[in-house]
Parts: C-alpha cells; sequence; structure tokens
C-alpha cells in the first residue's frame, strides 16, 4: 500500500487526535489518523444537504407541512 505524507497545521493534528481518542472509546479498540481521516469523509456524505430535493412534494403536501409547524409553534413556551 503506498502512503503519503501530507502537510497539516498544529491545530488540525491535534484535532485528529481528538476524534482519534473519541473513536477508540466508541470503537473499544486502537484507530489509526487514515481511519479517522476516512471516518471524517464518510460523515461528509452523510450531511442532510446531500439529500436536497430527494423528497418530490407537491403545494397541497407543502402547505399542510407549514399549518402543522404554525401549530406546534403555538405550543412552544419561551
Amino acid at each position: 500500500m503506498p502512503y503519503k505524507t501530507i502537510k497539516i497545521r498544529d491545530e488540525t493534528y491535534e484535532n485528529i487526535n481528538i476524534l482519534i481518542g473519541d473513536l477508540m472509546k466508541e470503537l473499544k479498540r486502537p484507530v489509526s489518523i487514515d481511519e479517522a481521516l476516512r471516518y471524517l469523509l464518510k460523515c461528509r456524505k452523510n450531511r442532510p444537504s446531500t439529500f436536497a430535493g430527494g423528497w418530490k412534494t407537491d403545494e397541497n403536501e407543502i402547505e399542510k407541512i407549514k399549518s402543522e409547524l404554525k401549530e406546534s409553534w403555538k405550543r412552544w413556551e419561551l
């Protein structure tokens, strides 16, 4: 497997190490920098904005959603 050397800021390296620590706690095993970076790239693909435009709807459904939201907001306490 070929390896690459990359330049990153100290702050970035520290944040990757924090992520590695979190992943190690979650997975209960050692985690490499490579695995942590692949985890971040995978998370990037699963953002809600990835699914924008995926829900096909019509004007009636949009009005129903708006109406239900307005009713829900009336019950909120500030």
